[in-house]
């Protein structure tokens, strides 16, 4: 929520830009023009913070030069964007470039609409080619030997704690293994009125997103090489859940849902002081740090059970097909906002990480790292992230997943019953896909 260099601390997860009214884009027929310049229209669903940097570096372009025009719209929520960009698209009204798009791992259902742009013919030239990025990050938009997307907006997650509480509870050193998290979290633990951990209870995609990397770290597999076969109900998978599930059953870990469309409940649980613990992205440092003060919020990489494991976040970008003027327009926008200076500008003002492996040269990047030591962990964690799989049952697997995850940590099914009835509809959608 992203594999970037050791300086580029990505955290991903999720940003979107959006829809302030309907498309003006050339898919709707306009001619795309305006005082000379070509106009775009660009959706995207970030909010807060994010939403008003988007709108200022899209304002400084747009006065940088006199031929495009960038139109800037808030279209949904992320977990409600790709559903509406497909309606859009299926009648004519959508944009002419989507920026940050949060989901990529639903990007193959809009890709399906056949008015996603491949994007190799623009990257054999100019200043951004493959070479900008990972070949993990490259993997979140390749879909059938296409590259559709490219990450603009890197992250992963780690562990966010109170300082404080550690303090309190004789903690001196941060765990590194899930099991001395867990035996701190007893430590941390003051019955129901502080808990040591806030695990992602909950529906949706940022449970099973996490949930991966405790998959991984336990030696597991989600799928099989091939994407065909779900592999995740397996002995590793119910030690995985087990290690969640655990944490609830003997209270150490809080037992329901602080998640909301905006947060993913790490957030609350840390700043009202209800866990010591909790899994978020350097993203939301600054809004922690506004309540609980900065001297006072740790930052340490995600413990794994056997190994360490990370999940590779994106935020992905793609040019939906329109006239040649206003695509060439879209790519010449994207070059610019994938720049190193540009990238500086929105990730230290976001809390974003950079996908533009050349950002991490950018001296007031690397300025902005060094006053930021925190962002070490999320940044070495990348060493070994990798991506969830870009393919087009990804969505309906993932909801398979999170609906049982849920049971389980609401302590109503066991974690072996929990698995094996997510793997029956994972799987009947892996068949027909």
């Amino acid at each position: 929520m992203r594999k970037r260099l050791l300086g580029i601390a990505a955290l991903a997860v999720g940003a979107a830009l959006a829809l302030s009214g309907c498309s003006g884009g050339s898919v709707t027929g306009n001619s795309g023009s305006s005082g000379g310049k070509t106009t775009i229209t660009l959706w995207h669903n970030y909010t807060g913070p994010q939403a008003t940097e988007v709108k200022k570096l899209i304002d400084e372009y747009n006065a940088s030069q006199d031929t495009i025009e960038v139109q800037p719209q808030y279209a949904a929520s992320s977990d409600q964007f790709d559903a509406k960009l497909i309606n859009a698209l299926k009648n004519d009204t959508g944009p002419d470039l989507v920026l940050g798009d949060s989901t990529p791992q639903q990007t193959g259902q809009v890709i399906e609409t056949g008015k996603v742009l491949p994007l190799e013919d623009y990257l054999s030239s100019g200043s951004i080619t493959k070479d900008n990025f990972t070949e993990g990050m490259l993997s979140t938009g390749a879909f059938n030997g296409k590259q559709y997307t490219l990450p603009t907006d890197i992250g992963d997650y780690a562990v966010v704690y109170n300082k404080q509480m550690f303090k309190d509870a004789g903690i001196t050193d941060t765990p590194t293994t899930w099991a001395e998290l867990a035996a701190d979290a007893k430590k941390l633990t003051k019955g129901t009125t502080q808990y040591g951990a806030y695990l992602p209870i909950g529906t949706g995609e940022w449970p099973v997103f996490t949930w991966q990397s405790m998959l991984w770290s336990a030696g597991g597999d989600f799928l099989n090489d091939d994407n065909t076969k779900v592999e995740f109900n397996s002995d590793a998978g119910v030690k995985a859940l087990t290690a969640w599930t655990d944490m609830l059953k003997d209270g150490s870990a809080y037992p329901q849902s602080l998640m909301t469309t905006s947060t993913n409940g790490a957030v609350p649980a840390l700043t009202s002081k209800k866990a010591a613990m909790a899994i978020t992205g350097a993203y939301d440092l600054s809004t922690i740090d506004s309540t609980l003060k900065k001297d006072n919020v740790g930052v340490f990489a995600l413990p794994g059970i056997d190994k360490p494991a990370m999940n590779l976040g994106t935020n992905n970008s793609y040019l939906l097909k329109s006239t040649k003027a206003k695509q060439d327009a879209s790519w010449k926008f994207m070059q610019w906002w994938l720049s190193p200076d540009t990238e500086a500008k929105w990730d230290i003002n976001t809390g974003l990480l950079p996908a533009n492996k050349k950002t991490s040269d950018n001296a007031t990047w690397k300025k902005y790292l060094e006053d930021n030591p925190r962002l070490t962990a999320f940044a070495d964690e990348l060493e070994y992230a990798k991506a969830r799989p870009s393919i087009t049952a990804y969505g309906e697997v993932s909801a398979a997943l999170s609906t049982q995850l849920q049971s389980a940590m609401l302590l109503k099914t066991s974690p072996e019953d929990a698995l094996k009835a997510a793997e029956q509809k994972a799987q009947a959608a892996l068949d027909k896909q």
